[in-house]
């Protein structure tokens, strides 16, 4: 495809998981001069450096959980279409966006068509603070008007929360049926271990964007001021800011966690492991105090 460029998206959001994501989606979704993808986490930039480029056939039968969660969801859309055709309420527009995205051939010419031409329109897949600087390089060069949104949170918190998710939530389990080899190995997952260098993951991708197209949001801000955290989002994508009844939205939870308070033991390890990393965020992010509430909130296992 020689050197193209593709104007769209026009921003992606990159995690990492469990920072505000699904919220940010949610209602970006709801905003009249914003077009997100019927699909939250497309993840195409790390499905083609991690999977690799598979044939429709082949993503069809592979049993790798992006794939199979893909599956799902078309099988699902496609079997509302049938229902809306039948009923005469077919939405040709949808159900052209729905047949590209099962059955199309995935290239950069590919993803770029999934977003909307006439409104600002994103990606946001928690994965792709997983991509390696080689990859950021690539997205820069066909990519270049991207913006780029990166969500912070307390990497003890974090990781705690994941972990509830992948060992609780996705086995029907509750936390006092987890046992703690289990838990200390998601919390050792290498790539999430990595993601939770902050500094680092900030200074690569503001390497190849620049200052001003990358945003650093704090989950902090979320809990505490969930229209003020939205605004500087709006502000950042060039949008208006939400009316009054969007602000209601806004102040609601969109995704609820597994229940289950952080036993003190992994506190004490999830500290330990991450220790190093908050504080090189504080001391790089001056301006911002919740790193330093992050090390004070821990501080007792130092």
């Amino acid at each position: 495809m020689g050197n193209k460029t593709f104007s769209k998206p026009d921003f992606i959001a990159i995690g990492p998981p469990k920072t505000g994501t699904t919220w940010i989606y949610k209602n970006l979704d709801l905003h009249p001069q914003v077009w997100m993808p019927p699909d939250k986490e497309i993840r195409y930039f790390w499905e083609r450096l991690f999977i690799g480029d598979l044939s429709y056939k082949e993503r069809r039968t592979s049993s790798h959980w992006h794939h199979t969660a893909r599956q799902v969801f078309c099988r699902q859309r496609l079997l509302a279409h049938r229902r809306n055709l039948s009923s005469g309420t077919i939405q040709l527009k949808t159900l052209w966006w729905d047949l590209k995205y099962a059955y199309g051939n995935h290239t950069d010419r590919w993803y770029s068509s999934l977003f909307d031409k006439h409104s600002v329109s994103g990606d946001i897949s928690a994965k792709y603070c997983e991509l390696p600087e080689a990859e950021i390089g690539r997205i820069r060069d066909r990519f270049p008007d991207l913006r780029i949104i990166i969500t912070l949170r307390d990497p003890v918190e974090r990781e705690w929360s994941r972990a509830k998710m992948n060992l609780c939530k996705r086995t029907g389990r509750g936390v006092d049926e987890v046992g703690e080899v289990e838990f200390i190995n998601e919390f050792n997952d290498p790539p999430q271990k990595q993601a939770n260098d902050y500094v680092t993951l900030i200074a690569t991708w503001t390497a190849h964007f620049g200052d001003s197209r990358v945003l650093v949001l704090f989950h902090d801000e979320l809990m505490n001021d969930p229209v003020g955290y939205f605004n500087e989002l709006c502000h950042f994508l060039r949008i208006s800011g939400p009316d009054a009844e969007h602000e209601k939205q806004l102040k609601k939870v969109v995704f609820k966690g597994v229940e289950g308070d952080l036993p003190a033991r992994y506190e004490n390890y999830l500290f330990k492991l991450h220790r190093q990393n908050i504080i090189n965020l504080a001391e790089s992010r001056a301006d911002k105090e919740y790193p330093s509430r992050w090390l004070k909130r821990h501080g007792r296992f130092n």
